[in-house]
């Protein structure tokens, strides 16, 4: 067998083989090469947020498997995402609480919006399902309906909203802050019954269309509606009760809050273009 210098031919390949590949180790990826590119920074304290009770004291909206009526569960959620989001820096949050029996106390959601020059806006609500879905069931002495067939939660958006692009961005950011905490959506949406049928605008985050909500085609900002799940659902109402779930959807709140924020004032902080 040929010798080279003191050593064989076949232990001088494999002396080369060893040096090539911790080469190949030490040499920096092309991602790792080029400067990470960083997310846009937030300044929380110069983002308004209006967090919307969906329904009122008067009109409190769907009944649970339990008797209680949805205006609970969403002014107890609304709350809790007002707490984080102020404890995360975003001062400047609004909590809207409504009064009034009637379809008009709707109208006054956005034009409050409007007049505090809010950033983005959020209705919390809590869904139902259609009446074809259920059945009744005793508890403590009550009869309520109740449906378990579905489960989970959904977002809605409207085409008639004048900021729909960015209405989409952030409740894509605000799905998929959800599904990384184990929320999943309900596909009960999509069922082909009347009342339904709506449109999946985005099937990783769980957003749908539904054009004609007034929060949200009035509103001339981003609007997002949130059914933070399903309360005639018996095993989830009793979630929907827990503090550690609720913790969850305002967790994922302010953290899709804080990059739809650096988003926007990120384009805002771009030189506008010279008219030529």
């Amino acid at each position: 067998m040929l010798r080279i210098a003191g050593r064989t031919h076949g232990a001088t390949r494999a002396l080369i083989l060893v040096v090539a590949m911790g080469a190949l180790v030490n040499v920096p990826s092309r991602a790792e090469a080029e400067p990470a590119r960083q997310a846009p920074v937030c300044d929380p304290a110069r983002f308004k947020i209006a967090l919307d009770v969906g329904h009122t004291a008067e009109n409190p909206g769907a009944t649970s498997a339990r008797g209680v009526k949805e205006y609970v569960f969403n002014l107890r959620l609304a709350k809790d995402m007002e707490a984080a989001l102020k404890d995360a820096g975003f001062s400047q949050t609004q909590l809207f609480i409504t009064r009034g029996p009637g379809r008009a106390q709707l109208f006054t959601r956005p034009a409050r919006a409007h007049a505090l020059a809010v950033d983005v806006f959020v209705s919390i609500h809590h869904n139902d399902v259609q009446d074809r879905y259920k059945q009744k069931w005793d508890y403590n002495g009550e009869s309520y309906f109740y449906s378990d067939h579905f489960s989970g939660h959904s977002l809605f958006i409207s085409r008639e909203n004048a900021r729909f692009a960015d209405s989409l961005a952030f409740g894509r950011l605000l799905g998929l802050e959800l599904k990384s905490r184990g929320l999943i959506y309900t596909r009960h949406h999509l069922e082909d019954v009347p009342g339904e049928r709506r449109q999946l605008l985005d099937a990783d985050a769980g957003v749908y269309r539904y054009d004609r909500l007034v929060v949200l085609m009035y509103t001339k900002v981003p609007a997002v509606l949130v059914e933070a799940g399903i309360i005639v659902n018996r095993a989830d109402e009793i979630t929907l009760e827990q503090p550690e779930h609720r913790a969850l959807f305002a967790e994922a709140l302010v953290a899709a809050a804080k990059q739809f924020c650096g988003i926007q004032q990120a384009k805002q902080r771009q030189p506008a273009r010279k008219k030529k």
